[in-house]
Formats: C-alpha cells, structure tokens, sequence
C-alpha cells in the first residue's frame, strides 16, 4: 500500500464520524439550520406527524361524534343507531390514546437521537478546532453550548417541527369537513384558523431579541460558575466570596428580568391565542344560530360544526404552546451552529504517512515567521533551527521571545503565516492530524488528568496496553515511588484535574504517558517547572530515559535542562540569536550567560530556604542534593 493510500484510509476512517458538520452548509442558521438536520431522519419524522394527525385527527372527530351522538338521542334515533356512533366514537379514542403514546414515543425517540448527533458533532468540532480555535473560548461558555443549548433544541424536534406539518394539514381538512356540514360557517372560521396560526409572527422579532438575551445571560451565569468553582481555592484565601457572588446575584438578577420579558410575551401570545379560537368557535355559532334560526341549515348540524369549529384549533394551540419559546430555540441552535461552522485554524488535507515505525526524526524549522492576529506584533520572525534526529534541542530565553510558541507551531496548533517545519522531511501541512499526532508527543506545563483511576488516566495514551508495559513506563517516568501512598495504588481515583496528585507527581504521570505513547517526537513543555530543586532530579532522571532514542525539543526554565540539552537555542524577540552547547554558550553568549546565572541564583534561594526542611532524599542518597 502506498504512501497515499495509507493517507487516504485514515482519513476516510475519521470523516465518516463527522459528516454532520461537514453536511451543515456555512449559512445555515436558525430554522433553516434545525430542518437541515431533521432531513436527515425522515423517516421517524414522517412517523411522528403520521401519529401526531391522528392523535389529533381522532381527537376532534370523536368530540364531533359524541355532538352527533347527543343530538341523535335528543331526535329520537333508533337504539341500533345510538349504539353503533357509541362504538365508533370509542374506537376513535382508543385509537387517539394509541396514537399519542405512539406520537410521545417517535418524536422522543427522533429527537433523542438528532441530540446525539449533535453532541457528537459538537465533540468532533471542538476536537477539528482545539486547540488554537479555543484559545479565547472560555470553558463555561463551551459547556454550556455543549450541553444547555444542545438540549434547548430537543423542544423543536419533539414538537415544534411536527405540530407544524400537523398544523398545516389538519385545519385546512377540519375546514373542508365544516363546509360539507355549513358552507357559510366554513367561511365565517377561516380568518380566525389564520389569525391564529400567526401569532407567533406577529412578535417574532421581539421573541428572537428576548431569546438571544435569555441564552447569553444563562451562559454568563454558566461562565460564572464554572470561573467560581475552578477558582475556589483562590477565592477562598483572598477572602474575595462575597464580591464574586454578588457579581453572581447581579448576573442572576439580570437573566430574572429577561426571562420575565420573555414570559410576559409567551402570556400575551397565549391570550390572544385563546381570545382567537373563542371568536373563530363564537363566529361559528353565531353564523349557524342565524342559518339554522332562517331555515337554511338543519339544526341537528349545529352542535357537531361548533365542535368542530373548536377542534380545528386544537394542533394551532398545541403549536403555541411550543413556539412561545421559540426564540430561545432559535438562539440556541445558532449557538450550537457557530460551533459546528467555525473554521479549523489549521486545514486538515494531508494525505503523506511515514512507516509505522520511523526512529528519530529530524525537525527542521525554515524562515518561520508567525503573528497571532493579522494586525498582531510578529511574534516569530525568520525562524531557522535544525533539531537533528535523536538529539535534545533546549529552547532558552525570556518570557515572551517565543519559546512555547515554536513548541506549539510543531504540534500545529497554529500554522506558520512565512516558511515551513518540516518533520523527516515531510512539510507538517502534508501530514494527517492524526499522522501528527502519531509521530509527535507532549508533555505540558499544566498537565491535565481526568477524574479517573490513575492507571485509566495513564491508558489514556496506550489504551489496552500490558501489565509489564505499563510497569516499566511507571518506573522509568518515576511514578513508582508515589504510589505506596496512594490509599488504592493504580486504582486510587486521582481527583478532578489530580488534585489529589502534587503537581511534580502529575508531571511525571505525563512523562509516563509518553513513554507509553512512544512517539519518536517529544515535546516537553517546561516540564519540570513545578518541582522544588530537591526532587527535580528524580524527573530528570525520567526525562533522560523518555528522551533515550527520541527527538525532543524542550521549553527549558530550569538550569539542569539546558545542561542535559544536546544543544541550546537562545531565543530573544522571536529570533535566535545563538545556539550551541550550555559550555559554549555559557562562555561566548551574555544574554544566556545571564539567563543562567539568574536561574541559579533563583535555585539557590530556593534551596537556602528548603535546609530547614527534612530531606527525603538524603537517607536514601546518602545526603547528597539535587
């Protein structure tokens, strides 16, 4: 199999998860957007108006039988005749009881599973523009798109979208069965059906501005918890909880006043509903009353035509009571949909695979130039840098010369607006995400663990991986060590983002992943930046095995990395200004001369300040220090 046709496989294997955002045109919104969609069940569609017509269709043809009835046994009918309108009017229920059962059962069904998909459409989104797409995303909001405005939507698939086909086909058949029965009664009710039926236009607007506002309120307030309870701690000890939940109150009281508005107009569309179907039921009462009281209609007619004057309005009521909300749906679909749209920040149209097993590669960075707005500062500037295949290339500098910026550019986050990163010398935008994500791993600064076991938070890069396999990836990344204390070993759930883990112990679980991982790429993130300089040389150690047979390219802050460093690159203001060896730069470069000797002051007072302490490694060591 070919280079590309490998290529190909992979892809086709992801496209078919998420065709449903594929399939949403770019200016699909609102209504336009939900009935999108819906055409892609048909079928339980189809069903859900099938029982909804029926379900209302019985409805009102057995009140208009039970009229029937009753006049029939004021007039004197046979028995024989009062029985049989008795039994079909039963059956008429018992079928209108199974056909609502029917009818709650399919549209749940319908719309539970269009909810799946979009929540699958949504996570294949996030994952199509994560990261440099949520940058500026804010965790509350994305949740609250995820989960609040996704089931928003469930109101308009259950029963907006199928009391609409039911609207429009029921009342124009209860009107041609009222005009068989009174012709001119017929007449008298059709102005109310459309009056009716268009109520919800004539507040439209104001219902869209109320529903927009009732969703980006109950995402703030989203926002404000999710902000108050990651940053609890903080809150807590700057003693600050009382202003943060006034600003809650005040965001709350907000959403209140906003969900008043939108109730209020929900009640006025319910009057005037209501005050439309007693004039249509009223106008024809009135116009038999005078027909029947001229002769020119049978008096025996009138009561079944005002029943079903009335029922004619009972799939229009049903659909009030559904749309009242509807701008609140509307909004919430184009929150859903903006998520679905948005554009990746890198394409993702490479088709170039490397064998299974490609050894070190080399990472070659060729004029790199990169600003993260158009209008932007340039934040990397004519970018040259050689990582050969194998070695260890630190990246030395202040804050904000573009360190972590080049590391990102590699895992192609962003993509570079000048020059190209080649990868064993294939350009990164000729390789698959998924192939890229293969070939290059990553150990962050802040690592990120689930509220899981620690073995399932470690199986996370290797899933299924062997006993022995996972044993040796803990003892190499020192993870080993730690566990004696946790209350459960492997099992012991680490807590939510590890808290129940130092932030040294979730650093070389990270480092233990990537051993898992075995990609022949690394990229190490400042990773030993939360350690103490007295147990930074157990996650050295472990970083000098997961280097072993690798090319790493490391965000160095500490002086034991750039040591360990094959080669360091000193970055200043989004240039290089020197690379070579710690000793070579140490005696020829003043800036990483002074880049050095800051961090080793900094290590110093740090571990003037640690000699109170009772040191865990001198017993073992025999007293010596990191």
């Amino acid at each position: 199999m070919t280079t590309v046709e490998r290529g190909t496989r992979r892809l086709r294997a992801t496209s078919d998860v998420r065709w449903g955002t594929d399939r949403l045109p770019p200016d699909r919104r609102g209504a336009a957007g939900l009935l999108h969609v819906l055409g892609g069940h048909r079928r339980a569609f189809a069903l859900s108006v099938l029982f909804g017509i029926l379900n209302q269709g019985c409805g009102t043809a057995a009140n208009v039988l039970g009229a029937v009835t009753v006049v029939a046994a004021l007039t004197g009918s046979s028995a024989g005749r009062l029985w049989t309108l008795a039994a079909v009017t039963f059956a008429l229920v018992v079928v209108r009881a199974a056909a609502t059962w029917l009818e709650a059962w399919v549209s749940h069904e319908l719309s539970f599973r269009i909810l799946a998909d979009l929540r699958q459409w949504l996570f294949w989104a996030f994952e199509r523009i994560a990261p440099g797409g949520l940058v500026r995303a804010r965790t509350g909001d994305l949740a609250s798109r995820a989960l609040h405005d996704s089931e928003s939507l469930e109101i308009f698939y259950a029963h907006t979208s199928i009391y609409l086909a039911v609207a429009a086909v029921l009342p124009p058949a209860s009107v041609a069965a009222l005009a068989f029965l009174a012709p001119w009664p017929a007449l008298a009710l059709v102005p109310w059906l459309v009056a009716a039926a268009s109520v919800p236009l004539w507040l439209r607007a104001r219902g869209t501005r109320q529903g927009r506002r009732v969703r980006e309120l109950t995402a703030r307030i989203n926002v404000e918890v999710v902000d108050l309870v990651q940053g609890l701690r903080e809150i807590v000890s700057f003693g600050a909880g009382d202003r943060r939940l006034a600003g809650l109150a005040e965001a709350g009281d907000r959403l209140a006043a906003a969900q008043r508005g939108q109730a209020a107009r929900g009640g006025l569309e319910t009057a005037l509903g209501g005050l439309l179907v007693s004039g249509g039921t009223l106008s024809v009462l009135g116009t038999g009353v005078w027909l029947a009281s001229r002769g020119s209609m049978p008096v025996e007619r009138l009561a079944p035509a005002v029943v079903l004057a009335a029922g004619s309005f009972g799939p229009i009521t049903t659909l009030l009571n559904v749309t009242r909300v509807w701008g609140i749906t509307s909004s919430a679909a184009d929150r859903v949909f903006d998520v679905l749209e948005a554009p990746a920040p890198v394409p993702d149209n490479g088709l170039t695979v490397l064998p299974d097993a490609p050894g070190p590669l080399e990472i070659v960075f060729e004029g790199v130039g990169f600003r993260y707005a158009d209008q932007g500062p340039r934040v990397l500037d004519g970018v040259d840098l050689t990582v050969p295949a194998g070695a260890t290339v630190a990246l030395a500098g202040a804050t904000g010369a573009g360190k972590s910026t080049l590391a990102h550019l590699l895992l192609r986050w962003f993509d570079p607006q000048h020059g190209r990163i080649t990868l064993g010398g294939v350009d990164l935008r000729d390789l698959p995400r998924v192939e890229l994500t293969r070939l290059v791993g990553h150990v962050p600064q802040d690592v990120f663990l689930f509220h899981d076991t620690l073995a399932a938070n470690l199986e996370l890069a290797a899933p299924g991986t062997d006993a022995a396999r996972l044993r040796q990836a803990r003892d190499d990344a020192r993870v080993t060590p730690f566990l004696e204390r946790l209350p459960d070993g492997l099992d012991t759930v680490v807590g939510e983002r590890g808290a129940r883990l130092s932030g040294g112990e979730r650093q070389r679980v990270a480092v233990a992943r990537a051993l898992l991982k075995d990609s022949p790429v690394l990229v190490l993130d400042e990773s030993s930046s939360q350690l103490d300089v007295l147990s930074e040389r157990e996650l050295q150690t472990a970083l000098d095995r997961v280097r072993t047979g690798r090319t790493t390219l490391v965000i160095a802050h500490r002086l034991s990395t750039l040591r360990g460093a094959d080669l360091v690159a000193v970055l200043d203001r989004g240039r290089i200004t020197d690379i070579g060896s710690h000793t070579d730069l140490f005696a020829r470069c003043a800036p990483y001369r002074s880049l050095v000797k800051a961090q080793a002051d900094a290590a110093a007072l740090l571990a003037a300040g640690l000699a109170g302490r009772p040191d865990p490694h001198r017993e073992q060591e025999g007293g010596e220090h990191a």
